[in-house]
């Protein structure tokens, strides 16, 4: 039923039973997380809170928000489960089809239209919004008390679809077909296409909405946040609306973020920060890092966990945590149960893995309320990121200009043009990477093709912390990668071969001084890309980036991502290796022979 195992609860249990009486039945979305019943439980209090009590929003306009934002993320599982509610709930199946397609043609009154492509831009581009959209729902009838909960919604929507993904729930009931916003099926649908009309740049001081005296006071929320971290942070502030929402939080806060019982709570952090990092998100960035520091960690370290925490001289195990978070959240298509498994073999425990995953989704909920409502940071911030990727990428060295990064973010916003242009520049070291790899003609040309369609789905996600070439040839490598194993020829690049010591040549002959003498340059270069794909994949690709493409060691790293000192060493040894197989076509003997 899902990537990890479960186990029986009572049936008791009283988010079960509440789920039952209110729902018809238990989602396998908490079934898959028995494992920690404590997270159960506060998921439960906040479903219920924020979806099930009846309040500013109709429980209908709700439910649209979770299908509108799940289906824009093609999110099997989501859909599935709120168009069947939808569905129980009296909406007719083609406008509940046309929702998922594109809400504008769903007949709905302009008010909802209006509320649900907010809730589009806050879920797929939140660094969009700005007081302009939510000055927007007012001058369409919605008061701040709705306005904050199309926010919560678009959070929670984010959360779920996270925590589906990341678990591998089987839906409840049989998938349909589920569709973009494009209208294009799924499997082959292109990127969803909400605000790539180029919206503009809007004023982003906030706090957006009024904020409301609790009562009582003392509020026990705001007891809670000063006891457990010394100030009350101003995400919570900003909540005033709903306190049941905020006893909610709260309740989530301290039995997923502050437990330290299965993951530790430095862990945590890290999750929080480096997924906040990636989404661009100041203010939890800020929170964070003060976070680590009340930890003990240095400001140094946090920083550099923020920029590119591969840096950041953590242990193996926790940078193959920081992997699997922020690949959970920013390429949720690409994730599988494999990448699970890879905490596993780096010894973490199925509870410790479920409870990463659930700290990536509450990432994901809290960077979405904070752009939403637009809080201002508790903290002055150390780095403050734009709503644009930064044009500057760090290499393994230093950072250096971006080329592409004006195509990039046009390419983001929509141009196509632009995007075409990155095709023309890319495409010629996107395919020898490819044929390296495969060693397959054809292959090369198809996964060129599914490279840069990976590419297109995904720019959006290219946050500007490495050189776009470097994004784009991990594209390739992965696609490479995926031709093999559908061969069952699967190899690792970053894993050490058994043998990879030093290599010492068998053919120990000189080479004569001009090898043209013999050849010529074109029956040179085929020799040589000959012997080149004929290496292990982990040498000839080494080669090929940095002998044929001529990229730096620097550069060549960070695509691998591998140390210099492995990637110089893994060079060295193909280089021998290359060198030992055209060693009978350039050695001195067969010069004297006439060979």
């Amino acid at each position: 039923m899902s990537f990890l195992r479960e186990v029986d609860l009572p049936a008791t249990f009283g988010p079960f039973a509440f789920f039952q009486k209110n729902l018809g039945f238990v989602p396998n979305l908490f079934r898959a997380q028995t494992l920690l019943p404590r997270v159960i439980e506060a998921e439960a209090r906040i479903a219920g809170a924020l979806l099930l009590k009846e309040s500013a929003l109709s429980r209908t306009q709700k439910e649209c928000i979770l299908l509108v934002v799940a289906a824009a993320r093609q999110n099997t599982y989501c859909v599935m489960a709120h168009l069947r509610i939808l569905l129980s709930l009296g909406m007719e199946e083609e406008r509940a089809e046309a929702l998922m397609s594109d809400p504008h043609r769903a007949g709905l009154p302009g008010a909802d239209v209006a509320l649900l492509d907010f809730a589009l831009t806050l879920g797929l581009r939140p660094t969009r919004i700005g007081r302009e959209d939510v000055e927007a729902l007012r001058r369409a009838g919605f008061g701040d008390e709705q306005i904050l909960e199309a926010v919560l919604m678009t959070g929670l929507a984010k959360f779920l679809c996270t925590l589906s993904t990341g678990l591998g729930v089987v839906p409840e009931f049989e998938p349909g077909r589920l569709r973009s916003r494009s209208g294009a099926a799924a499997p082959g649908a292109g990127p969803p296409d909400i605000g790539a009309r180029g919206a503009p740049e809007h004023e982003k001081s906030g706090p957006y909405l009024r904020a409301a005296d609790p009562s009582p006071d003392p509020f026990p929320p705001f007891i809670f946040f000063r006891e457990r971290f010394g100030f009350i942070p101003n995400i919570f502030r900003a909540q005033t609306l709903r306190p049941d929402v905020l006893d909610a939080e709260a309740e989530a806060v301290g039995s997923i973020l502050l437990t330290d019982d299965v993951l530790t709570r430095q862990r945590k952090e890290y999750i929080l920060l480096v997924v906040s990092a990636a989404n661009l998100n100041t203010y939890c960035v800020a929170v964070h890092c003060e976070m680590l520091r009340a930890l003990g960690v240095p400001e140094e370290t946090s920083d550099q966990v923020a920029v590119d925490h591969r840096h950041a001289g953590l242990s193996a195990a926790d940078t193959a945590l920081l992997d699997m978070a922020l690949k959970l959240d920013r390429q949720p298509a690409e994730f599988r149960a494999r990448d699970l498994e890879g905490l596993l073999r780096h010894g973490f425990t199925e509870e410790q893995a479920l409870e990463a995953v659930v700290m990536t989704a509450l990432t994901g909920f809290l960077n979405t309320l904070q752009m939403g409502l637009g809080t201002e940071p508790d903290f002055a911030p150390r780095r403050v990121f734009g709503a644009e990727a930064p044009t500057r990428a760090s290499t393994a060295s230093a950072a250096v200009e971006d080329a592409d990064a004006g195509l990039v973010a046009r390419a983001r916003e929509g141009d196509t043009k632009a995007f075409e242009d990155l095709i023309r520049r890319h495409q010629r070291r996107v395919y020898r990477t490819l044929m390296v790899i495969t060693g397959s003609l054809e292959e090369a040309k198809d996964g060129l093709f599914e490279t840069f369609l990976q590419a297109y789905r995904q720019i959006d996600t290219f946050q500007g912390r490495t050189l776009f070439s470097v994004w784009l040839t991990r594209l390739a490598i992965g696609e490479g990668l995926r031709r093999l194993g559908r061969r069952n020829e699967a190899e690792s690049l970053d894993d050490p071969a058994p043998d990879e010591g030093e290599f010492r040549p068998r053919q120990i002959q000189a080479w004569v001084d001009d090898p043209e003498t013999i050849y010529s340059k074109a029956q040179i270069q085929a020799l040589v890309e000959g012997e080149i794909m004929k290496l292990p994949a982990r040498y000839r690709v080494v080669l090929a980036l940095r002998d044929i493409e001529r990229l730096s060691t620097e550069e060549a790293a960070a695509i691998l991502d591998l140390g210099t000192a492995r990637l110089r060493t893994r060079l060295s040894r193909g280089r021998l290796m290359l060198r030992e197989a055209l060693a009978s076509h350039f050695s001195s003997g067969r010069k004297e022979r006439g060979a």
